[in-house]
């Protein structure tokens, strides 16, 4: 259990609704997830920040920063980032991965900009001044694309459409306006108004149109080879707006309260494609005014589309102590944040023939819906030491707990109880602590220039159990058998935590002119855990003999990194 498996579609784990809106574990910890960059210097050292202050980036971090500072300034960050993600395609499970393809996406971003005010009281003690900030930095980025492809003779993802409504009377799903009566979840309504599979034999009994029926019509089956290729696609960024006030107290305790107003969009698309590699092999039979015509399975196409739109607002509390002459130690807590999450979906499905007289294809309607979200409270913790003007380092530790995350209908009927109560269970249990060690340093190279570098590693809250009769539980596992667990039919036994590991390595320099000017510049490379990916569920398929095989669904091994350039330009007054 070294590395998080997820066995179908993100978007679609733990679907609450027939038209598969997210409020699931896996969205709750990435809407509340912080992948901090600031300004350039602070990105340079790691964002390892808390007990350092001083630069406007850092308030983020630990509010108090903003009154070590002995001057106003304002800074801009322009940026870019590139996602780089290798993904790796096996047409069984995880045991024939072939050779990785690279897709790389570039965007331009602003990781910060802001403007802090020094106010003096000109006391020699006591709070000898105090600052006030605004400022918009950049908690979280989104984006990155990636594309598995490889060739297919065993199971299809248009069988599976079919195989997923076995039971499900026609009726039910004829007609666009099925979206909107029926139960029927969309991406099968979609499958099947795009001309994906039909019924044979009795009603609810269904194949697909990658599929062959067997002379005796008992079974179904895959007859040649489809190429296959799945994209994900995931775009936007959460940023958090700050007011920040610090208090300068006698030179040597700093404290800071921020107010934060994180807003974002995070949009997620996902196409797969299944191409017939001779479609010759592929024969299907339409029947009209109870004539037979023949024509041959080419290619078809599914898509999801989903964007969420976030806003919330949360409280931190900061301090810095500078007991020693260059030792400077520093803390702060941040409330759990109050999250609005309003998300919007759509499905469609296209099928394309030999004949063109038959292709189809469908696009559902755009579902909407909005709920709360509490996310974590963070405590960061941190130690900063100068050695006089040649340089300092600083370590920063920092843990988060995911396990008070809690979804909440907007507008609740409190006689009606929370809708969320499972998923919630699913939180607490399968969500705990994250963990983050920052370390950063700083070198002056001369009085005007700096060279900067910097390590972050976070842990993952990810977790699985071992349950009362010995087997692994995760969180797609215990929400199947809900009853099972919720109900403590069987119990939960032992916790256990992913080995998901998030690592960034940052080098920057830094130019501090004599008179108000500055600038920074850093470059950070990100790589994200590994993390395996089925575009459909596995099956019962057969070959065409009618043995069962079993087989599972394609995996796709996916491994990001994501790099950082940004340039900070700043002035003091």
């Amino acid at each position: 259990m070294k590395m998080k498996k997820i066995y179908i579609a993100a978007a679609l784990l733990l679907a609450a609704s027939a038209g598969a809106g997210a409020q699931n574990l896996y969205d709750a910890i990435t809407f509340s997830q912080n992948h901090y960059s600031g300004t350039a210097r602070s990105m340079a050292m790691g964002n390892a920040v808390t007990a350092l202050g001083g630069d406007i980036g850092s308030i983020v971090i630990n509010p108090a920063g903003s009154a070590v500072a002995r001057y106003g300034q304002f800074v801009v960050t322009p940026g870019l980032t590139i996602s780089s993600v290798n993904s790796s395609y096996s047409p069984e499970g995880e045991t024939a991965y072939g050779v990785g393809n690279r897709l790389n996406h570039t965007r331009v971003n602003l990781p910060s900009i802001g403007v802090s005010f020094k106010f003096e009281t000109g006391r020699r003690s006591g709070v000898k001044s105090f600052s006030f900030a605004i400022l918009s930095t950049q908690t979280n980025s989104y984006n990155s694309e990636s594309e598995g492809f490889g060739t297919n003779r065993q199971t299809s993802k248009i069988a599976e459409f079919a195989d997923a409504a076995y039971g499900i009377p026609e009726s039910s799903m004829a007609g666009y306006n099925s979206f909107n009566t029926s139960s029927v979840s969309w991406d099968i309504l979609s499958a099947y108004n795009g001309g994906m599979f039909g019924p044979y034999g009795q009603d609810g009994v269904y194949a697909g149109v990658t599929e062959t029926i067997a002379d005796d019509g008992s079974y179904h089956y895959v007859p040649g080879a489809l190429t296959q290729t799945s994209i994900l696609s995931k775009r936007g960024s959460k940023n958090d707006l700050l007011i920040n006030m610090g208090l300068n107290i006698s030179d040597r305790v700093y404290v800071g309260f921020n107010v934060g107003l994180p807003n974002g969009r995070y949009r997620y698309a996902e196409s797969f494609y299944e191409a017939a590699a001779d479609p010759g092999q592929f024969p299907i039979i339409f029947q009209e005014d109870k004539a037979e015509y023949l024509t041959y399975f080419n290619k078809g196409t599914s898509n999801y589309q989903y964007t969420a739109d976030i806003g919330g607002i949360y409280a931190k509390l900061g301090v810095i102590v500078r007991p020693l002459d260059g030792l400077r130690l520093g803390a702060s807590f941040q409330t759990p944040t109050a999250l609005t999450i309003s998300e919007s979906w759509q499905y469609s499905a296209a099928t394309v023939f030999s004949d063109t007289r038959y292709n189809d294809s469908v696009t559902s309607p755009v579902g909407e819906y909005s709920y709360t979200l509490r996310s974590p409270y963070r405590a960061s913790f941190g130690a900063a030491y100068a050695f006089g003007y040649r340089g300092l380092l600083s370590v920063d530790y920092e843990l988060a707990d995911y396990s008070v995350m809690r979804f909440d209908e907007l507008r609740r009927n409190r006689m009606n109880g929370n809708g969320f109560e499972v998923q919630n269970w699913l939180n607490r249990n399968f969500a705990g602590v994250s963990h983050a060690v920052r370390v950063g340093g700083e070198l002056k190279l001369t009085p005007e220039w700096a060279l900067r570098a910097g390590y972050t590693l976070t842990t993952s809250p990810e977790r699985w159990w071992t349950d009362s009769d010995g087997r692994v539980v995760n969180a797609n596992t215990a929400q199947a058998d809900a009853d099972i667990y919720f109900n403590r039919i069987k119990n939960l036994v032992t916790p256990h935590y992913y080995n998901d590991k998030t690592q960034s390595f940052s080098l920057g320099f830094g130019y501090s002119s004599p008179g108000s000017f500055f600038a920074d510049a850093v470059v950070r490379c990100t790589s994200y855990p590994a993390a395996t990916f089925s575009p459909y569920y596995d099956y019962d398929s057969y070959d065409r003999s009618g043995n069962l095989l079993s087989v599972p669904a394609p995996r796709i091994l996916n491994e990001r990194r994501l790099w950082n350039v940004a340039v900070t330009f700043g002035w003091r007054f």
